[in-house]
This record gives C-alpha cells, structure tokens and sequence, in this order.
C-alpha cells in the first residue's frame, strides 16, 4: 500500500471541500379518498354503497282499499246530513252540530283517495349493496325515509312475478282496538320482483 508524499515546505495546504449533501426527498401528495356515494345521498349511504335497483310503486290504485275507506267516510258524513236536515225542521241552529261529524265523513273520504295517490306517486324504493331504501311523502308528516340495513340473517319473501308483485323484508306490528296485526315492509307493488328479488339475495349472501 502506498505512502502519501511528505508536504512540500512552503506549499499552501489543501484546501477540503464539503462533501455534497443528498437533495431532501420531495413530499408525496396527498392520496385522495375518492367517495362513491351518489348525488343527492351524502349522509344517507356510506362511501363504497352502488344502488342496485331503483323503482316505484306500479301505477295502478288499490280499488278495494279506496272503495271501502270512501264507503266509510260518505257513511259517516250522510247520516251526518240527513241529522242536521231533520234538526233544522225544528228551527234554531241547533244543526249546527251535525257540521263536526259531516267534516269528519268528508275528511275520511279525502284522507284515504289523498293517501292512494301519495302511496302511487310520492313512494321510491332503493336497493343497494348494503341497505334497502323506502323514501315516501305523507300529507300530514312530510318527507319521510326509512332505511333497513341488509344483514347475514335477513328474511326476504318475494311473491308475484315480473309483472307485479312484492319484496318483503321486514314486519311492523299495528295495533288497533281489536288487537294487533302484523303488516309487511318491503318493495311491494313493483314491476321485476323476481329481477329485484334476486339482486337483494346476492348483497344479503355476500355478507355471509
């Protein structure tokens, strides 16, 4: 191995430079989350949920539940009617009192043709990868949704065919004078049940 070479005398010394320093690593950007919620669901769905189907009720009223609610109401307000004709007979304004039972009948009548119509025209159904969506109107406590989280053990029941018919997923239980009764949940009335059915079967089998 060689020698360095003895200083020369009189020579200037060395002059030693910096060694170079390495250039800072430049910042990464920031990775931004991109969110797939739709418009119009911010606050509803949770970042990653599609819809898979969306729909409304089939255009085409429940003539029986109309037939019967109106019956009620024009029941209610011609006994109503033909009380205050009778007691107007006797003179004074005592049919007057008729007047709060003859509003009752004709309420009756525009409650149940008004809760037909919002039923048909003011109810949407969602499904998506995770829940399931019935967003409905109602002339008394406005917009309302509920929404019903799709797990590993929940009961679907399809009925109909492609024509009309019913997905069912859940029960709500009604109570009234006589006892209670239970009332399905679900997209019921829609056209491509079966079609919906099964999509709401495979997001419910995927958390399995």
């Amino acid at each position: 191995m060689s020698e360095e070479p003895p200083p020369v005398p009189g020579a200037p010394a060395p002059v030693l430079l910096p060694e170079p320093q390495a250039a800072p690593a430049q910042a990464q950007p920031p990775v931004l989350v991109q969110s797939t919620i739709p418009a119009g669901w911010e606050g509803i769905m949770a970042p990653g949920e599609q819809i898979l189907w969306r729909g409304q009720p089939i255009p085409r009223p429940n003539i029986l539940r109309v037939v019967f609610g109106a019956a009620f109401g024009a029941l209610f307000a011609g006994f109503a009617l033909f009380w205050m004709v009778m007691a107007a007979k006797g003179g004074g304004y005592f049919w007057m009192f008729g007047l709060i039972h003859f509003a009752v009948g004709i309420g009756l009548i525009a409650k149940v043709v008004l809760d037909e119509r919002m039923r048909l025209r003011d109810t949407f159904f969602t499904l998506s990868t995770r829940a399931a969506y019935i967003a409905r109107r109602h002339w008394l406590r406005g917009r309302q949704l509920e929404t019903y989280p799709i797990t590993a053990s929940m009961p679907i029941m399809l009925s109909g065919d492609e024509t009309t018919g019913n997905v069912v997923f859940a029960n709500r239980t009604v109570r009234s004078k006589n006892g209670s009764r239970q009332v399905q949940i679900g997209f019921l009335d829609i056209a491509g049940a079966p079609t919906v059915f099964a999509r709401m079967t495979q997001a419910r089998d995927a958390l399995r």
